[in-house]
C-alpha cells in the first residue's frame, strides 16, 4: 500500500467511546484522539461513582484500566450486550465493570451469598433483578462472579436467560 504508518495511525491507542461528553443526549460514540483528556473524565465519573456508592472504589485510572472500562462499556451498551470477563484475582474486572456501568448510567445488581443460600434464594434474587429492570425499563448490569456459583443449576440459569 506504500503508506506511511504515522499517517494511518495518528495516536499509539485506539479508543472510542460515548461518555466524552457526560449529559449529552444521544451520547455520541467517537473517537477519543486525547488520552490526557480521557484520563480526566473517566476519573471525573469515578470521582462522581465513589460520592454516590455506599461502597467507593479506590482506583488509579492508568491508561490499560481506562480502556479495558471503555471495552466494557461498549460492550454492555450494545442491545442485549453480554460479556464474560476473565482473568487472575485481583485483576479488576467486577471494578471495571461497576465504573462502565455508572458512566452507562445502567443500574448494577449483584447477588449476596449468604450462608445457607439456595436455588431458590437464587432464582428469586434473579427474577427480583429481572422484574426491576422490566418495570423500571432500566438497563441494567447482573454482575456475578465464579466465588458466587453455588449450584450448576445457577449457570443453568444465567445460559437460558442469554439464550432467550
Amino acid at each position: 500500500f506504500r503508506m506511511d504508518w504515522d499517517r494511518v495511525a495518528c495516536n499509539e491507542r485506539l479508543v472510542y467511546g460515548d461518555y466524552m461528553e457526560p449529559g449529552a443526549d444521544p451520547r455520541p460514540y467517537r473517537e477519543v484522539p486525547d488520552m490526557a483528556q480521557l484520563q480526566a473524565v473517566m476519573e471525573e465519573y469515578l470521582t462522581d461513582h465513589n460520592a454516590e456508592s455506599k461502597a467507593p472504589m479506590p482506583l488509579v485510572m492508568f491508561l490499560d484500566a481506562i480502556e479495558h472500562v471503555s471495552r466494557v462499556a461498549r460492550v454492555l451498551r450494545q442491545p442485549q450486550g453480554n460479556a464474560l470477563l476473565l482473568g487472575v484475582g485481583g485483576s479488576g474486572r467486577q471494578s471495571m465493570t461497576k465504573l462502565a456501568t455508572y458512566i452507562s448510567g445502567y443500574d448494577l445488581f449483584q447477588v449476596e451469598i449468604k450462608k445457607g443460600y439456595g436455588v431458590a434464594d437464587w432464582r428469586e434474587d434473579v427474577r427480583t433483578c429481572l422484574k426491576k429492570a422490566a418495570l423500571r425499563e432500566r438497563p441494567t448490569t447482573f454482575l456475578f462472579n465464579d466465588a458466587q456459583i453455588v449450584s450448576d443449576v445457577m449457570l443453568e440459569d444465567i445460559n437460558n436467560i442469554l439464550n432467550s
